[in-house]
């Protein structure tokens, strides 16, 4: 039997990726950018990487979400302190 693996198994529609340097990943923002397709979230991971110094926030969307996450791609694209963000 196979242990169930969150993020890994539900994450089942679009992703975002919001990438910063450890330490900087300011999480109140990020749900403000998120709110208008809150209700379309099904998982989010949030790792960091100390050889990297960076820490991942990836935030999963279900398969139901019709709408376009470019406008939200690009809303974080403008923060300053985010250093990537990407659709995946």
């Amino acid at each position: 039997m196979t242990p169930e693996i969150t993020g890994q198994q539900k994450a089942t529609g679009h992703q975002i990726t919001v990438r910063t340097r450890r330490g900087g990943m300011r999480v109140a923002a990020v749900w403000q950018v998120l709110m208008p397709v809150a209700d379309a979230i099904e998982d989010v991971r949030i790792t960091s990487n100390r050889k990297r110094d960076v820490e991942d926030m990836t935030i999963a969307f279900a398969d139901r979400f019709s709408g376009s996450l470019h406008t939200v791609l690009r809303q974080f694209e403008t923060m300053p302190w985010v250093a990537a963000a990407e659709l995946c």
